[in-house]
């Protein structure tokens, strides 16, 4: 369990409070080679939601152990933030110079380093004080560091022509994983630090950012919502909406999950069908709910499957395999193009207005945010900036599917695309 990884990492390996290097020094900072060089130790769902159950068992525990247990949390999520920024360090430094000394992964990497040297030579946090400090000095971090994805994606793709697509996809994966799991290592101790002191007592359904029952189909239709509405697809009661979407299936599914991350994935597959959907409806001169979109929930003891089928046409032929390749039957594109990271180059421009509109958290709502909740964007560069994320947004669904142990996969026919979300409800796998 992740409490007894907290006592065991921090018995073996005692706080220090060491001198800061100084940031500009990107290649010779020797702390960033040891930090690297250390073991991370992962976690799993169930370890996030034991370890909070942990805080406020009452009649077990008092509260001063329990304020204990929270001050190890944060001693823990400390000790494993700068080993996992360290070898992100790494992986930009190792890059070829002509791609790493571009200007924006150069700012990237600044960042980087100036957040390592910050967490590294952060004091120990040793009460509830402390440890109020201590999220709040992540808050700050989480903040600052909006914009890094958009920087590295910029990167990347300014310097693809000294890159192969197998490098561009291997480096932009591991940034990505990375930065999910330090996210929720610091949102999750940032929760519980503040359910902990609002009233520990009470009976929860969400332990940190760990949603412990959540009704899987209350979260799609949350997201069929917003899309259409991103979409400007709000239609007055009585009236027929404008496209037919049906969720079929054990619509009273529940299971532990983080609540952020599934909805982030509905999200973009809901857009991008329903704008296929109204774009193919468009070229046949005929409704959108001619062309109807269905969601089929499956639950079993040890994994949801969510199946989201359209009628608008299927992927197009450059995304799709050929049947003489040794793949699923019918065609799999995952891990293809449409998942890849390598189209990166052909929208660097518009990946440009992330920057501008404050970077990227990877949420629905901020997806819907910069929509205006309403209307897709009704200037060009509003636009170019909602097809920057959606160009990011498929690669990284797939990336927070397979963060613990589900996978995402679209299969197309001819006049129409599947996409397959599968993940394990037993919460034992380990990002």
């Amino acid at each position: 369990m992740l409490g007894w990884l907290i006592r065991r990492h921090l018995h073996s390996s005692p706080l220090k409070l060491l001198p800061p290097a100084q940031p500009g020094k990107f290649y010779g900072n020797s702390h960033i080679f040891r930090y690297a060089a250390m073991d991370s130790i992962g976690f799993s769902l169930r370890q996030l939601i034991f370890f909070g159950k942990m805080l406020w068992a009452s009649g077990f525990y008092s509260e001063a152990d329990s304020e204990q247990r929270l001050v190890r949390g944060a001693n823990f999520v400390k000790s494993q933030l700068p080993v996992r920024i360290a070898r992100r360090i790494r992986d930009i430094q190792s890059l070829p110079f002509i791609v790493a000394s571009n200007p924006n992964l150069n700012a990237a990497l600044k960042l980087y380093v100036e957040a390592f040297e910050k967490l590294r030579s952060y004091p120990p946090i040793c009460n509830c004080q402390d440890n109020q400090r201590w999220c709040e000095f992540l808050e700050k971090i989480l903040d600052q560091h909006r914009i890094v994805i958009p920087q590295l994606a910029i990167g990347i793709a300014e310097s693809s022509d000294h890159l192969t697509p197998h490098q561009i996809d291997s480096f932009m994966t591991r940034m990505l994983q990375s930065r999910i799991s330090r996210r929720v290592l610091a949102q999750h101790h940032i929760a519980l630090t503040s359910q902990f002191h609002s009233a520990p007592q009470l009976k929860r359904s969400k332990i940190g950012v760990v949603d412990i029952d959540l009704r899987v189909a209350d979260g799609i239709e949350k997201c069929i919502r917003l899309a259409q509405a991103t979409l400007g697809l709000k239609h007055s009661p009585g009236s027929e909406p404008v496209l037919d979407v049906m969720l079929t299936g054990e619509q009273d599914a529940r299971f532990a999950y983080i609540a952020d991350q599934l909805e982030y994935i509905m999200f973009e597959l809901l857009l991008n069908s329903f704008k296929a959907t109204l774009k193919h409806a468009h070229q046949r001169a005929l409704p959108p709910a001619h062309f109807p979109i269905s969601i089929h929930i499956v639950s079993s003891p040890t994994q949801l499957t969510i199946r989201l089928s359209d009628h608008a046409g299927g992927i197009r032929s450059a995304f799709s395999p050929s049947l003489s390749d040794e793949d699923d039957f019918p065609p799999s594109v995952t891990r293809r193009e449409l998942f890849s990271f390598s189209h990166l180059a052909k929208r660097k421009d518009r990946l440009k207005g992330l920057i501008k509109t404050g970077g990227l958290t990877g949420t629905v709502g901020e997806q819907v945010q910069d929509n205006g909740s309403s209307t897709m964007g009704s200037t060009e560069e509003e636009k170019e900036v909602q097809e920057a994320r959606l160009r990011i947004g498929l690669p990284l669904s797939s990336i927070y599917a397979q963060f613990f142990g589900g996978s995402l996969e679209m299969y197309s026919i001819e006049g129409s695309a599947d996409a397959v979300l599968r993940i394990p409800k037993l919460g034992t796998t380990t990002e």
